[in-house]
């Protein structure tokens, strides 16, 4: 198929193309006449059909280039290629022949046949004429005629809708055709375009219209055409330079630059008025699909072969940035109306939009959003004028349309009669044309309001919400009852009184294997905790419960839907480590949940590069497993799947990827505080009986696979305790401690630790939050340089309480204490953090590092004290949701001259260190400072929230405390 889909399957470079495209026996026309041959008739598909190959204007082997008239009389390294008038003298021949070394072509290549050598001869002894009596000419592209056994589908390759949305430009090949968009009425066809005409669009003002062809192999060809009020068009002005077939060409917003695409990977600025070349953009390694400008005419996007989207200064052709995050060929991109975003998609599925700044620049570019959107390669996206419409056409026949701002389907079209290879959009988004591979063309009207819907999706809570029953009894005096045998079935159920305790053993006399279950009743909304212990009593069972509706049928819990694909490289993980590399991981969010073969993780920390792990939850230990699944040890290569959670019902439209149902099951405690025992909590769907199945998930039995099963009422709590007690802190220096936090029966919210009465000369931050689904955060003490140690009389006014709002009360519990602090010399390192300019200091001269000397002095000289405590005045500094900030880390050297890593601590959630690669924070040899900068997630909410550095060496020095406050920006 000629055009851009096809051209995707095809060899890559341009002189391949054309051995390819003669290759087929009877496909070179030979004409063996009395008169002369004709070097477009005769001798080219000769020369392509042997020569070309290797001595083409690309590759030039032995300096030769046969690819055109002109090369072939300049000759090669060993000169002239021909003699005219003399083919016994003329190299070309005496190679072919074998009379002149080395021979052509190279042993084990197709020679030509000797009624083709004479033809040359002839050409030669006629006296070696060019194209039309000798003018320099490329080589043209000569192939058979092949009748046809039906009439031909002309196929529609790209389509375009004027500005008023009233004429619709219709691309097949050689040709476009105008029509009036109401009724389809024939306006006008420009005929006589070379080869397929692959793109199409109007300018800006709807007065001219662009097209991009060519021949493949031999040159690429835009034309411009000037159209009257009635649609009709002038003789086109055409900009050739392309040695390969065009796949885009594009106005600028002006109308003075025409940028032009193609299969040779190059993009071409052209002067409209005078048709000269400007200058040609390199960098691309594929054939370049689709280009567009920004609607200020700065930037130009090209989407390409090569996977990448690249963004160019229009006024001097500089590359800007590339986006590399597209894992396969790219296909198409759209501007949004006012320039901020670029939406792309190709191969891969995929729909992925970023923002754009407005001076583009290299790293400032962020992914927004990456939607799996086809079943199978996306071939042609467009963004409506209004801005509030995107849609998209795939190889699986369908056509979508999307909401432009939250990127949900708002409709998909009638299954298309083929592929959808051309699409346009009116301005305000009513209006689509669809042209398709099999020759039809198709008008929808788009309605604003939503047809096929996501109406609307609420993702379903990681928790059920915090339930006050009461008041309830302890374990060990709940109603106990044992199990009666056979309970295999749901008629044979055991029944427990709820709150409960059943006893039981997995175990029948004769029977390999042995079902126990138990029968309660719950209303609708009810939770309750359902928990075994066995292995906590050293029973051999390893048990699984199941919770099954009045049926027997297991009762689903809620839906995952994917909503991207992905897979585990590098190696696999096992049932307990937090890290894994997953592909795909530029496009993975934090708090992101992750699907693998039943197993879901929720991602904590992003991959720091290619050679890093991704850290699942929570911040340290074991991972969890989330909606109390089981972890399961996972292979090089599973497939991964992010899903977002909904409730049980809800309509959820097709995007291409699995749903995944889960049902209230486990095998081993999610959170891995019951070791094997098994663990969930079950919240009743509506009003009726239902059965608890326990069975070891092994299959195993035995007289000893005891076991006791409770359904109790959840109790949500939390428990804080500090670890780093009994430090021992250098004087003028810092020592960091942990506050950790046990969260009991889905206890989810934010806990607040505070830290009062410290002795005189010792400073601690207070108070530390840890944050909601955290379980930990990060304190410091400081201690004056002069301080002297506290007694224990003043240690023990020291108070820690924790405080956190639980099913709509508040709970405040004491949270350990410090025991004993001992003060030390002062370290050989002390480590500052400060804002990145102070009043004391100047910006670096030219050719300045701004890096200090170790004899300078850092840090704490830079910031006012507080006249009450005798410590420096906490700084701080200010972020928003998806920027960045700098910030500086010092040192002061005392006889220490080695490099320095460091942590950064207590930064919220979503915040991180950027572009510290695998090393971290480092401090070199002999140097004292160096600038980090934070970066915040899209999702960060507003805060304040106190971070510190340590340094890593010395005894983990840590830096007094900088406040970090996150804003959101304003419009």
């Amino acid at each position: 198929m000629p055009n851009l889909f096809a051209a995707v399957t095809a060899p890559m470079n341009c002189h391949r193309i054309l051995v390819t495209s003669i290759a087929i026996v009877g496909l070179s026309r030979v004409v063996l006449a009395a008169d002369a041959p004709d070097f477009n008739r005769d001798v080219a598909p000769i020369l392509t059909k042997y020569c070309t190959g290797c001595h083409n204007d690309a590759d030039r082997e032995g300096k030769l280039s046969l690819q055109s008239y002109d090369s072939l009389l300049k000759g090669g390294a060993k000169g002239g290629a021909i003699t005219a008038g003399q083919p016994e003298l003329s190299r070309l021949i005496r190679v072919l022949t074998g009379a002149a070394k080395p021979a052509m072509p190279p042993e084990g290549e197709e020679a030509p046949k000797p009624g083709e050598i004479d033809v040359l001869k002839n050409w030669i002894a006629a006296g070696a004429n060019g194209p039309s009596g000798g003018s320099a000419s490329a080589v043209a592209l000569v192939t058979p005629k092949i009748t046809l056994l039906a009439p031909p589908k002309l196929s529609v390759n790209a389509v375009a809708l004027s500005p008023d949305g009233q004429t619709v430009a219709i691309a097949r090949d050689n040709q476009v055709e105008l029509q009036r968009a109401k009724d389809r009425t024939r306006l006008q066809s420009f005929g006589e375009i070379p080869g397929s005409v692959n793109g199409v669009s109007f300018s800006r003002d709807g007065r001219y219209l662009v097209v991009a062809a060519g021949e493949p192999g031999l040159f690429g060809e835009a034309r411009i055409y000037k159209l009257d009020r009635d649609g009709r068009g002038s003789a086109p002005t055409k900009f050739r330079g392309h040695n390969d077939s065009l796949y885009s060409a594009q106005l600028s917003p002006d109308g003075k630059l025409l940028a032009t695409g193609g299969y040779d990977n190059a993009i071409k600025l052209w002067d409209v008025v005078n048709g000269k070349e400007l200058r040609t953009l390199d960098g691309h390694n594929g054939a370049i699909f689709e280009l567009a400008f920004r609607a200020d005419g700065k930037i130009l996007a090209s989407a390409s072969g090569d996977r990448t989207v690249k963004l160019w200064e229009v006024a001097t052709g500089r590359r800007l940035d590339t986006l590399k995050e597209s894992q396969k060929e790219l296909y198409t991109l759209a501007f949004s109306p006012d320039g901020t975003r670029l939406a792309a998609a190709g191969v891969d599925n995929r729909i992925r939009v970023w923002r754009i700044t407005s001076d583009a620049k290299e790293g400032e570019n962020s992914l927004l959003l990456s939607k799996f959107a086809h079943e199978s390669p996306i071939l042609r996206l467009v963004w409506s004028g209004d801005g509030q419409t995107v849609v998209s056409a795939g190889e699986d026949r369908l056509v979508k349309v999307w909401n432009a701002d939250s990127m949900t389907i708002r409709q998909t079209l009638e299954k298309q009669s083929d592929w959808a290879s051309g699409l346009a959009i009116s301005h305000d988004g009513q209006t689509l044309v669809v042209g398709r591979v099999d020759g039809t063309l198709g008008i929808y009207n788009l309605p604003r309001a939503a047809t096929e819907s996501e109406s609307p999706l609420v993702p379903l809570a990681e928790v059920p919400p915090d339930t006050d029953y009461g008041p309830q009894p302890a374990m060990d005096k709940l109603l106990k009852v044992a199990e009666v045998e056979p309970n295999d079935r749901p008629e044979e159920a055991t029944e427990v009184a709820t709150p409960g305790t059943a006893t039981g053993r997995i175990f029948v006399a004769g029977s390999e294997r042995d079902d126990d279950l138990f029968r309660f009743d719950a209303k609708q909304g009810d939770q309750w905790i359902i928990e075994t212990k066995a292995g906590r009593d050293k029973s051999p069972l390893d048990t699984k419960i199941e919770v099954l509706d009045s049926r027997g049928q297991p009762v689903p819990r809620l839906l995952l839907r994917a909503v991207r694909d992905s897979v585990i490289e590098f190696r696999g993980m096992n049932s307990e480590q937090r890290g894994v590399r997953l592909a795909n991981w530029e496009e993975m969010l934090l708090n992101e949940y992750v699907y693998l073969s039943g197993d879901v993780i929720k991602l904590f920390q992003q991959r720091r590069g290619p050679d890093a792990d991704a850290q699942f939850y929570p911040e340290n230990g074991n991972r969890f497993a989330y909606f109390e699944t089981t972890s399961r040890a996972h292979t090089l290569n599973e497939p991964a799947y992010i899903v977002v959670p909904y409730a049980v019902g809800t309509e959820l439209p097709n995007n291409g990827l699995p749903v995944f149902t889960l049902f209230y099951e486990n095998d081993d405690d999610s959170h891995r505080k019951l070791g094997k025992d098994s663990r969930l909590t079950f919240v009743a769907p509506t009003d009726g009986t239902y059965f608890v199945r326990v069975t070891d998930v092994r299959g195993f039995s035995g007289d000893d696979f005891k076991y006791e099963l409770t359904i109790r009422r959840p109790m949500p709590d939390f428990k804080v305790t500090l670890t780093g007690n009994n430090p021992t802190i250098n004087t003028g220096s810092g020592k960091a401690f942990t506050v950790k936090a046990e969260r009991m029966d889905n206890f989810n919210g934010p806990i607040r630790v505070d830290i009062a009465d410290m002795p005189p000369g010792l400073q601690v931050t207070t108070p530390i939050i840890i944050q909601e689904g955290c379980y930990e955060a990060d304190g410091v003490i400081n201690v004056l340089s002069d301080a002297t140690a506290p007694s224990e009389e003043q240690l023990k006014t020291i108070k820690v309480t924790s405080t956190a709002i639980v099913c709509g009360s508040e709970r405040t519990k004491a949270a350990g204490s410090f025991g004993m602090i001992k003060l030390a010399a002062k370290p050989k390192v002390l480590a500052y953090l400060i804002p990145a300019m102070t009043s004391a200091e100047t910006k670096p001269g030219p050719g300045e590092s701004g890096t200090t000397s170790a004899s300078e002095a850092p840090g704490a000289s830079l910031l006012p004290a507080n006249s009450d405590s005798g410590f420096p005045v906490m700084q701080e500094i200010t972020i928003t949701p998806g920027g960045k900030i700098a910030a500086k880390l010092r040192v002061e050297r005392n006889g220490f001259d080695d490099r320095i890593a460091f942590d950064v601590a207590n930064l919220p959630h979503g915040v991180i260190v950027d572009d510290i690669g695998l090393s971290g924070v480092l401090i070199p040899e002999k140097q004292t400072e160096r600038t980090i900068y934070l970066r915040a997630e899209p999702w960060v909410q507003e805060q304040t929230r106190p971070f510190f550095a340590t340094a890593k060496v010395e005894g983990n020095q840590s830096s007094l405390p900088m406040l970090l406050t996150v804003v959101k920006a304003k419009d």
